[in-house]
């Protein structure tokens, strides 16, 4: 789905090191949910960024289980923009490779970014 991201709106990245990453990388909308990444995965204390939307953004969003991270058939939707097939038998694929594949189709589009609303508890 087509959305839109207005200016200012703050996002997190939790990373082990305190550079800006350079490559495509996923950001969350709440600290909690980016300090998993900066700390609860690793014993070193790592890193969390803040970023602000300088401008609105023109993104996709993937909600419940087109965004979910799921073996059998969660990421269906991704697979479909990214190769225009579903991968049966599995579509678990690196994010950092799955991200990039996305920003490739989507930038000829004008498309900012993603949003990928995963189901949790």
């Amino acid at each position: 789905m087509p959305v839109y991201m207005p200016q200012g709106t703050l996002l997190y990245h939790g990373r082990m090191v305190d550079d800006i990453p350079n490559l495509p990388e996923w950001l969350a909308f709440d600290f909690e949910h980016a300090n998993i990444f900066a700390s609860e995965l690793s014993p070193d204390p790592g890193y969390v960024l803040t970023f602000a939307a300088k401008r609105p953004l023109k993104l996709v969003y993937f909600d419940g289980s087109s965004a979910a991270k799921l073996r059998d058939g969660g990421l269906d939707s991704q697979d479909i923009l990214i190769d225009r097939k579903v991968h049966l038998g599995g579509t678990m694929k690196d994010d950092i490779v799955r991200i990039s594949r996305l920003c490739v189709w989507g930038k000829p589009l004008g498309v900012d970014g993603f949003v990928r609303m995963e189901y949790h508890l």
